[in-house]
């Protein structure tokens, strides 16, 4: 029997789900209504298509890691490698978990639905931004950005690597490699 009400935030919630296992073109607005325990025309009173629905979708995910990766490069009560660690730490726990959904979005509709890709685009620019606010604190600007985009791109590599061969070792290896990197410049040698 299908529920009468569902929250928003359920719904974002059972689609994000449904699109990491699944994927955007493989995954119905049947598959998202029956996962919400609604009706699948209820659905649309809700959103009104599926691209709506992956866009809110999206956005809901950039805020999770505003809130609860993101804000940790800019808390000054940790040092930049504690507030690194931490970042790369949180990062690798939602996304080995539960799957990359910008990444996997990222790819797969990039080029058919562009408004995806300005969310997504949104989302990286947003990540390398703390990356790097925390890399200037111990090198100088232009080494910073290029370490941030650097670390980034490793990280997320290494994600898809630790998926397709179903093996954490890869997100590990670049989480250490990251680490290593950090450490090896040192405040005193800041530019």
């Amino acid at each position: 029997m299908p529920k009468q009400k569902v929250s928003i935030e359920d719904i974002l919630k059972q689609s994000l789900k449904l699109f990491r296992q699944k994927s955007y073109h493989n995954t119905s607005i049947a598959d998202i209504a029956s996962a919400c325990g609604l009706l699948k025309g209820s659905l649309y009173h809700y959103f009104p298509s599926k691209e709506a629905l992956m866009s809110a979708v999206i956005k809901y995910a950039h805020e999770f890691f505003q809130k609860e990766v993101f804000s940790i490069a800019y808390d000054k009560t940790l040092s930049p490698q504690q507030r690194m660690e931490k970042m790369f730490k949180k990062s690798e726990r939602a996304l080995l978990s539960d799957g990359n959904i910008m990444g996997n979005i990222g790819v797969e509709t990039a080029r058919a639905i562009p408004e995806f890709a300005e969310h997504i685009r949104d989302f990286y620019k947003e990540w390398m931004s703390a990356v790097e606010f925390v890399f200037k604190e111990i090198t100088n600007e232009e080494d910073a950005k290029k370490l941030a985009e650097q670390t980034v791109a490793e990280f997320e590599g290494a994600v898809m690597m630790s998926r397709i061969f179903r093996d954490p070792k890869f997100v590990h290896n670049a989480y250490e490699r990251l680490i290593d990197r950090f450490a090896a410049f040192s405040l005193p040698n800041k530019n």
